[in-house]
C-alpha cells in the first residue's frame, strides 16, 4: 500500500496522519501533515519529532477548524496531543 509519502504508522508524522485520517481520510490526512510540516515548521514531514507536534496542532488547527467546526476541532487536537502523551 502507498503510504502518500508518509513513512510508516509508527512515525511521528505517521501517527498524526491516522488521527487525522479518522476524521479527514487517509489520503487528506497524509496531504495535511506534509503540508502543515512544511507550513508550520518550515521543514517535512520525515524530520518531525514528539518535541514537534503541539506546533503542528496549532499549524493545523485553522484548517480542522474550517473543515470539522470548533468542537470537533479541539477534539482532534486532543486526541493528536493524547497519542504523544502531551
Amino acid at each position: 500500500m502507498d503510504d502518500g509519502g508518509v513513512v510508516g504508522q509508527g512515525t511521528v508524522a505517521g501517527r498524526i496522519a491516522v488521527r487525522l485520517a479518522r476524521y479527514l481520510g487517509p489520503h487528506t490526512g497524509r496531504v495535511a501533515v506534509k503540508t502543515f510540516a512544511i507550513r508550520g515548521l518550515g521543514r517535512g514531514h520525515e524530520s518531525l519529532t514528539v518535541e514537534d507536534v503541539p506546533a503542528m496542532t496549532q499549524a493545523l488547527r485553522p484548517m480542522l477548524r474550517a473543515l470539522l467546526g470548533r468542537r470537533r476541532c479541539e477534539i482532534v487536537i486532543q486526541t493528536i496531543l493524547s497519542e504523544f502523551q502531551l
